[in-house]
């Protein structure tokens, strides 16, 4: 069993860190001039859904170390200032994540409040849940970015078409 908890945390850690990774990229080639302007279709700027990244991240990094942490109110106004924050953000989760022991990862644990419906599950199932509403965020930032007239370098476009919600939750 302590195997299993630890190739499922190790897996865990490897996409979160891809993911961590995407979205610094994204972030960096964001153009600077069209950071505050409102999509018409959702309504949310860029700096907006960029300060949400900062609140998963520091979601995650609550539900890894399950301490909910005091972090600093996000006061962020420039895309360097997110930025700043978003990768200070992702490290905490990132070590969070790695700081647990195996026994840990299957503790069951009440459900933060940003995971509604969800009340109780274990730890493992509460982070890959929060990880999939990080990739479907990531995923409408990327729109924004391409309606921005970046293309992102070509890496969306080879990836795959599957839903989010075809993730398995937990291992």
């Amino acid at each position: 069993m302590s195997f299993e908890m630890h190739a499922e945390r190790q897996a865990y850690a490897e996409v979160l860190e891809h993911e961590l990774k995407q979205v610094v990229r994204m972030l960096r080639a964001f153009p600077v001039d069209r950071f505050e302007l409102r999509d018409p279709e959702c309504g949310h700027s860029a700096r907006e859904l960029a300060l949400q990244f900062v609140a998963h991240a520091n979601g995650i990094e609550d539900i890894a170390s399950r301490s909910v942490m005091a972090h600093d109110p996000i006061t962020a106004y420039t895309r360097t200032d997110i930025q700043l924050k978003f990768e200070t953000a992702a490290l905490g989760a990132y070590a969070a994540l790695l700081t647990p022991c195996a026994g840990r990862w299957d503790e069951l644990l009440e459900a933060p409040a940003s995971l509604a419906p969800w009340r109780h599950a274990r730890r493992g199932e509460l982070l890959w849940i929060a990880l999939r509403a990080f990739v479907r965020h990531d995923r409408h930032f990327a729109i924004h970015l391409r309606a921005a007239g970046h293309d992102d370098g070509g890496r969306r476009t080879h990836r795959s078409r599957v839903p989010v919600d075809t993730f398995a939750i937990g291992a």
